[in-house]
């Protein structure tokens, strides 16, 4: 697998968003997993990847990871507040973790 070459500049924000689930998670994944997924669909060209985490015995979704790639952390917000679950209330807590993607198979190896 060969490097990428870095930027120059980046011309957007990557953006790792950790969404945990509240008492109410189960029941409004339950109701709002069509109208999620058709949601993700609209925002497709700004998700790097996305997807629920689960309890460590895999048992249950216990939250949402999303690795977003926006023109803005504003943007990222948007995007998230935006979807099913979170304008529902599954999840507790949001937290957002502005990162650059440095390397990885993912990304085709790494940017230096």
């Amino acid at each position: 697998m060969s490097a990428k070459t870095p930027p120059a500049t980046y011309e957007k924000t990557a953006c790792v968003v950790v969404c945990r689930d509240g008492p109410q998670g189960a029941a409004v994944r339950a109701a709002q997993t069509q109208a999620h997924l058709q949601y993700i669909e609209t925002v497709l060209d700004e998700l790097n990847i996305a997807g629920p985490l689960f309890a460590a015995d895999g048992s249950r979704p216990i939250g949402s990871l999303y690795s977003l790639h926006t023109k803005s952390l504003d943007r990222a917000r948007e995007i998230i507040e935006n979807d099913p679950y979170a304008r529902h209330g599954a999840f507790a807590s949001i937290e957002f973790f502005p990162h650059v993607p440095a390397a990885g198979r993912w990304i085709g190896g790494k940017i230096w």
